[in-house]
């Protein structure tokens, strides 16, 4: 009986898990090409986020790549969201590129979830999306920045470094 019990609890368990992964699918035709055109996408790009957080990068590499090159589109036209990216941003994600698209993703949807977030509120969440990602170890290389500012986000002191670094 105990053993029926625990076998139900996993199976109930594996269910939940593989079902609660966010489904996001690119919106047909986009098209970016007036001012206008990018506040249609401002939901998806919260959606892009929280997929690209939430799936494993060694998992639906060609969407992924899709999702990416919408995203880079989005926020380098968009006149809504300007996201700063600088050294800093470059030595934390160390040599997991994937992670920039991420912090992007991340600091938009923030900032257009929060329209009155200042800075660095935005970059704050990119940074612990990226550390989501990171954490996970997953298709990842180590960078001893990320695991400074990890250490830093657990003593909560994640704000000063953010100052510093980014502000």
């Amino acid at each position: 009986m105990k053993k029926t019990i625990i076998t139900l609890f996993i199976i109930l368990f594996v269910a939940i898990s593989a079902t609660s992964q966010t489904k996001f699918e690119l919106p047909q035709n986009i098209e970016l090409k007036k001012d206008s055109d990018y506040a249609k996408y401002e939901n998806d790009i919260s959606s892009a986020a929280k997929w690209l957080e939430e799936t494993d990068l060694n998992q639906e590499t060609d969407k992924r790549k899709q999702i990416d090159a919408f995203i880079i589109k989005w926020v380098s036209g968009t006149p809504n969201v300007t996201v700063d990216v600088n050294q800093s941003l470059m030595k934390l994600y160390g040599d997991n590129h994937e992670l920039l698209v991420l912090y992007m993703a991340s600091y938009s949807a923030y900032s257009l979830e929060n329209k009155n977030a200042n800075k660095t509120a935005a970059v704050k969440a990119g940074i612990v999306s990226m550390m989501n990602v990171y954490k996970k170890g997953i298709s990842i290389k180590k960078s001893k920045e990320m695991e400074k500012a990890i250490k830093l986000l657990d003593e909560n002191n994640l704000d000063q470094y953010i100052e510093k670094n980014f502000g």
